[in-house]
């Protein structure tokens, strides 16, 4: 499951294409990376690959969405991050990467990322795996 930066690096720099070629590879889309790809989406061109690469996961059923433990779990992991003051909750980008770390634990997913740092003070509260981009 790649994060929100590996997507933007790919369509803005042609970079990590060995990440999302390849015969062996499932992909998944967490629900907020394909949020905020739309975010920040500029001009009809990119809204339209935007509607072409969402179609194509929802299509394939790749589309993913928090189950209702899942929902749990990611409030539990925010609570807990908020507690000991590495989560403002004025704050969304935490908060869509701990969603991400939790879509991905849900399907026993591998989140793929260009920010392993926030990931890996999430990984200090939930188990999930995760790596940075090769």
């Amino acid at each position: 499951m790649l994060d929100t930066g590996v997507y933007i690096d790919v369509f803005n720099r042609g970079l990590h294409r060995e990440e999302i070629d390849g015969l062996s590879k499932v992909m998944y889309l967490a629900h907020p990376v394909l949020h905020e790809l739309w975010m920040g989406a500029r001009g009809r061109k990119e809204v339209r690959h935007l509607e072409r690469f969402s179609q194509a996961f929802v299509r394939l059923k790749r589309l993913i969405t928090p189950s209702p433990s899942t929902q749990l779990r990611i409030a539990r992991v925010c609570r807990a991050l908020r507690s000991t003051g590495k989560l403002d909750p004025r704050q969304p980008r935490l908060y869509n990467d701990v969603c991400i770390a939790m879509l991905a634990r849900q399907i026993g997913a591998t989140v793929v990322t260009t920010n392993p740092a926030d990931f890996q003070r999430i990984a200090r509260t939930v188990d999930f795996r995760f790596r940075a981009v090769r």
